[in-house]
This record gives C-alpha cells, sequence and structure tokens, in this order.
C-alpha cells in the first residue's frame, strides 16, 4: 500500500453566514479529504493503494458508502451498530474563521486499527497533538515489526513490513499553543515532514508574520528555520506550511525555503525574500481565480493527501515537488461542498469535476516552470 492515513471519517454539516443556508449530511473528516487527495494521483489499477478507515455507525447513508466504494480505495469500513456514525459541525464565522465541533462522540484511529496490508504502506498521514503523534509512530512501527516476523516466508509483505515509511504530521489547531511548542519540538524528532497551517503555525510558535509584506516571508524562513535545523532527526524533517490562498511555504533545513503558489488565489508577491528582489516569478502572472473555490474545507488535509503521493513519485528530497502534487490534490476539493466528482471523460479516461488529472498538473507546471 502506497498511503495511509489516521484521519476520521465524519458526516458534517457546514453553516454560512445568513441569507446562505447550511449544507447537511456532508461527506467530511480529514480522513476522506487525505485519501482522496491521495486517490486523485492514484488511478487504477493503484487506487486500491491508497488506505483510510470508515467506522460505519447504524444510521451511515447507504449513498454515502455506495460512493466511496466507487473509487476502488483500500478503505476499510469497522461496523459499528450500536452508535451513530461521527458526526461534526462546521461554522463559518464573519470574519471567515470556522469553528468545528463535534455533534457525537468520535472513535479515534491508532495502529490496532490497521489492517496487514495498511500497515504496510510506504506513507502515513497523523493528524493529532504532539504527544499522540509520537504514540502514533512508535505504535505503527512496533505493530509492524511484530507483524513482519509472521511474514518471514513472504518476501514482499516482509520487506514492505520492515521498510522505513515516511510519517506525515498534520498538527491539531486546538493545540497548536505556545505551552505545547517543547512537545512539538519532541514530536518532529519522529516525523519527517510537519505541516501545520499559518496561523497554527504562528500560534504554536509565538510569532506574527504579515505577508502582504516582504519582510514577512523573512520571519517566516528564519522560524522554520530555528525550530528545524536543531533537531536530531536524520533526515530531516521538513515542513510545509499550508498558507491557504497564498499557497504553501516548504522549508527544507539545509536546502530549500521556498513558496508554492496555489492552483486558485491571487498573484505572488516575487518580493519573498531579499536574495529574489529584482527577479522575474512567472507566479505573479496568475490571474486571480479565486471564484473557483467554493467550500476551502478540506483542502488542506487533500494537499497532504496528495504531497504523500509526490514524495513517493518523486523522492523524499524533493519537497518542492511533491507540494505541486499536494497543490493540485486540493484544487480539486475546493472546488465544490464535500467530495469532487469521479466520472469518465468520452475517451473513457478518469475525471474528478469533469477535469483530468495529469492534464491539471501538467496546465499548473506550464503556468509557473
Amino acid at each position: 500500500m502506497d498511503f495511509v492515513t489516521l484521519g476520521m471519517f465524519i458526516i458534517d454539516e457546514i453553516h454560512y453566514q445568513p441569507p446562505k443556508k447550511p449544507d447537511m449530511n456532508i461527506m467530511g473528516g480529514a480522513g476522506l479529504y487525505a485519501a482522496i487527495g491521495a486517490r486523485l494521483l492514484r488511478p487504477p489499477p493503484s487506487a486500491s493503494k491508497v488506505g483510510w478507515v470508515v467506522h460505519q455507525g447504524h444510521d451511515f447513508p447507504a449513498h454515502v458508502k455506495a460512493t466511496i466504494e466507487s473509487w476502488n480505495t483500500g478503505c476499510e469500513f469497522i461496523h459499528t451498530p450500536d452508535r451513530c456514525t461521527t458526526r461534526a459541525c462546521n461554522r463559518y464565522e464573519k470574519n471567515g474563521h470556522r469553528a468545528f465541533e463535534y455533534l457525537n462522540s468520535k472513535i479515534r484511529l491508532d495502529e490496532k486499527s490497521l489492517t496487514v496490508a495498511q500497515l504496510t504502506s510506504k506513507a502515513y498521514h497523523l493528524i493529532c497533538s504532539p504527544q499522540r503523534c509520537i504514540d502514533l509512530v512508535e505504535g505503527i512501527t512496533a505493530r509492524r515489526a511484530v507483524e513482519a516476523k509472521k511474514y518471514e516466508i513472504d518476501t514482499e509483505t516482509w520487506c514492505r513490513l520492515t521498510a522505513d515509511p515516511v510519517f506525515i504530521w498534520e498538527p491539531v489547531p486546538d493545540l497548536c499553543l505556545p505551552l505545547q511548542f517543547p512537545k512539538t519540538l519532541e514530536a518532529l524528532n519522529h516525523v519527517h515532514v510537519f505541516s501545520p497551517n499559518l496561523e497554527e503555525f504562528c500560534s504554536l510558535t509565538s510569532i506574527s508574520v504579515d505577508l502582504d509584506r516582504p519582510s514577512g516571508w523573512v520571519e517566516l524562513r528564519q522560524r522554520c528555520k530555528e525550530i528545524l535545523e536543531p533537531t536530531n532527526s536524520l533526515p530531516g524533517p521538513s515542513a510545509v506550511i499550508r498558507l491557504g490562498e497564498k499557497g504553501c511555504f516548504v522549508a527544507q533545513p539545509g536546502q530549500r525555503y521556498t513558496r508554492v503558489p496555489p492552483y486558485y488565489g491571487e498573484p505572488r508577491d516575487t518580493a519573498i525574500h531579499p536574495a529574489e528582489q529584482g527577479r522575474n516569478d512567472p507566479a505573479a502572472r496568475l490571474n486571480d481565480t479565486s471564484g473557483s473555490v467554493v467550500d476551502p474545507t478540506g483542502g488542506g488535509n487533500a494537499f497532504l493527501g496528495g504531497f504523500a503521493i509526490g514524495l513517493l513519485e518523486f523522492g523524499r528530497s524533493e519537497i518542492k515537488e511533491a507540494a505541486v502534487y499536494g497543490t493540485i490534490a486540493a484544487s480539486f476539493a475546493i472546488e465544490q461542498v464535500g467530495a469532487p466528482t469521479l466520472g469518465r471523460s468520452a475517451s473513457g479516461e478518469e475525471t474528478w469535476n469533469g477535469v483530468n488529472v495529469e492534464d491539471r498538473i501538467m496546465e499548473y507546471s506550464m503556468r509557473y516552470w
């Protein structure tokens, strides 16, 4: 298996500012969007290499299960007939901030939730607190070692279980606080990639940056360098700070600190760093296409699913190239409320929202590079 997320599946209701009416019974959750992000870049016959887990309560909608099954992923349904499916409310406030709350009990995933096939994954997406990140990495690693002993005569499975997987950590927003900073530094020694959004990163590291000013990018770069380069991880870790409409900032210690523009969004300021001033930045030619963004919910999770596949395609050191895959995955996730729509072109090729994923990658790459 190529990718497994330990994010949860949730049925959402999304509330907007009046007079817009809420959207109800929407497929959601970090697990869903991360799986979709990876699945976009793993069409058949590789779709089944995208793993995730769905707890299916007694109220689980039949059409939702049918949709998930149509994607042909390595989804493991766990039946929980004595409870409702996990549900949550997303509420957008006047300032654009998204408030989130669970409406019933949740079931968190850990290494014991995974099938043997999912334990062979090359990459894992974790969304959790620093301490839980450490526990999950150690738990997954330990269980892989235990299972490997059972498959010593199955060379292929044994090799997959004993290989070193990529761990990508997305911190939970509520715990991106200064008090959690020391534990975060400890957790960084257990993962390969750390990916908060800008608000989370600033809250965690007690800084405030204005990315509409060149000095803001300099400060962001410096803070990333201070945090990442003293750690003892070998190799890495790297960080990908997700910036919403400004794309993402890739921080690769000792190698590169750069920005990858969004597929949809405003033009990029060419003055990201004093060393770049005066250079021709093709990203600045991007017209504002933000009107194509319908709902940003899940965009960050989808980014990390696509990003993980990019790391597998290009290599663990090619963070910027992997971020392009993440950017494309996120672009499909935010074009509608809920999941993008799988379809077929007239020639029989797989499409999402009527677009061939490879075509979008090519168009984006030609736009910037």
